[in-house]
């Protein structure tokens, strides 16, 4: 019974996780955004946060630019 219950492939935690994200990601105010501004947003967002991207580069690029 136990292996009924937990034996849930872990792909399927990813996609809802990523849904979750993607939901919290389009707010009210950001319901106008192109599909190409919200993937390119979450995968910028997602890396932030997992610290793929050091903490003020993008605020530097952003200057520089």
């Amino acid at each position: 019974m136990a292996l009924d219950v937990v034996s849930c492939p872990a792909t399927t935690i990813d996609v809802e996780r990523s849904f979750s994200f993607g939901r919290d990601y389009v707010l009210f105010r950001r319901h106008k955004l192109s599909a190409q501004s919200v993937t390119r947003g979450m995968a910028v967002a997602f890396y932030s946060e997992n610290g793929k991207i050091k903490r003020g580069l993008l605020y530097k690029w952003k200057l520089n630019k």
